[in-house]
């Protein structure tokens, strides 16, 4: 709950979003033997590349950083020299991804990056004419995860309760 003004129609007033909680980031590492670049892919967990995403590569070692952006392909690469680096990868709508690795014999990494996506931006408002139970709070969150489009119409119980989103 997030207010109570007993003076308003629907008094009660709560507040929530999705949180994404069960989308989280992996990752795959293997050395890349072939190439004299390390390879960084991204992808979320559909499958879809991630474009555009900023990429730092710090070396762990002399704090020197380099600032990459992904290509169309979700792809960017750089060639490192033996040490130990950290990768930060920063994406709108996707949670950050932070991970140390080495560079060992010059041997080069590819590394295959899944981002989860971050918690929505959207915040939806109950209004309820009375207070409400957790049960009740849940199935009317339920019923905006599944109706996105059309959660005021779908979701709205006018008689008791109605939904908004802050924008």
């Amino acid at each position: 709950m997030n207010n109570v003004d007993k003076n308003e129609e629907f008094a009660y007033e709560y507040w929530f979003q999705f949180e994404n909680i069960e989308d989280t980031c992996s990752y795959t590492q293997t050395k890349n033997l072939e190439s004299r670049n390390s390879v960084f892919k991204l992808l979320n967990n559909q499958g879809d590349t991630v474009m555009f995403a900023n990429i730092k590569v710090i070396n762990l070692e002399s704090q020197a950083e380099t600032n990459l952006i992904s290509e169309f392909n979700g792809e960017t690469e750089l060639q490192l020299e033996n040490g130990k680096y950290r990768i930060e990868v920063r994406a709108i709508n996707y949670d950050n991804f932070n991970l140390d690795f080495e560079i060992e014999n010059g041997k080069q990494v590819e590394l295959k990056i899944i981002l989860g996506l971050a918690p929505e931006l959207e915040v939806y408002q109950i209004d309820s004419k009375k207070e409400l139970t957790e049960t009740e709070i849940l199935e009317i969150i339920e019923c905006v995860r599944v109706n996105r489009s059309d959660f005021h119409k779908s979701c709205s119980d006018l008689n008791k309760y109605r939904i908004m989103m802050h924008i």
